[in-house]
């Protein structure tokens, strides 16, 4: 047997609280995608960078 809600408000709120949750999630989610680029690039220059070292190639 299901019970029913006798406050449509705390539904109301609880919607809202969801729809903020979901909103602010896909708000941050670009700026990790961005920090997640631009770390790999990073990563890609020092790799390129300390393979030049190693090899005695020319770093500048």
């Amino acid at each position: 047997m299901a019970t029913k809600s006798r406050n449509s408000s705390g539904l109301v709120w609880s919607l809202i609280a969801i729809v903020v949750a979901v909103s602010s999630l896909l708000y941050c989610a670009s700026f990790v995608l961005d920090q997640f680029a631009t770390g790999w690039e990073r990563l890609n220059l020092a790799a390129d960078y300390f393979g030049r070292i190693i090899r005695g190639g020319n770093v500048s």
